[in-house]
């Protein structure tokens, strides 16, 4: 983790690609809302739909999010891990939307790391608008080029996107490489 001071301080003033367990995403602290808006300005659309957030672990997701006993055995049987899940938000907020944050903990220590340091931060994947996700960081270096000046090279990644699951609607979003019944079980204790 000797890039952790460097990433932590370019992320005060610019998104930074990196690597999670699945793919590359782009990660700026959300708590900065100029921050947070050049993430859409890079990827070329607007917020619709909840963004994925990565916090450090459980405690952090709590303040943010509303969790009962189900959501909390989700996380601790399945978390971290390439699991997105969809949950009523606790806060207000540019980077909540329809009262929900898409939240996650990537089992990424880097990425745990940066967000134990400074907070939630976008995980949204490191594509823009029209070009396909890639786990390949010389495909992202070519879609985005300079307008990301930092880029955090995790060699080809699985290229598995993550399993996003709305607990708020217990509706399976997106299958990724965990299946619904893995989360369905954790949710009721096994």
């Amino acid at each position: 983790m000797q890039n952790l001071p460097k990433i932590i301080d370019h992320l005060k003033r610019a998104p930074v690609v990196m690597p999670t367990e699945t793919l590359y995403a782009i990660v700026a602290p959300v708590m900065d809302k100029s921050l947070f808006d050049q993430v859409y300005s890079l990827k070329n659309m607007k917020m619709n739909t909840a963004s994925p957030i990565g916090f450090y672990g459980l405690r952090d997701m709590e303040r943010f999010c509303a969790m009962d006993q189900g959501a909390k055995n989700i996380v601790k049987k399945l978390m971290p891990g390439p699991l997105t899940l969809i949950l009523n938000a606790k806060v207000d907020g540019h980077w909540v939307v329809n009262k929900k944050i898409a939240a996650r903990i990537s089992s990424n220590n880097l990425i745990r790391e940066v967000a134990r340091e400074i907070g939630p931060v976008t995980l949204i994947g490191a594509n823009v608008r029209g070009f396909k996700l890639s786990s390949d960081l010389k495909e992202i270096i070519a879609q985005f080029g300079n307008k990301i000046s930092l880029y955090v090279d995790g060699g080809i990644l699985k290229g598995s996107p993550s399993t996003i699951y709305d607990y708020t609607t217990k509706t399976l979003i997106r299958e990724g490489s965990i299946p619904i019944r893995e989360i369905r079980g954790a949710e009721n204790g096994l």
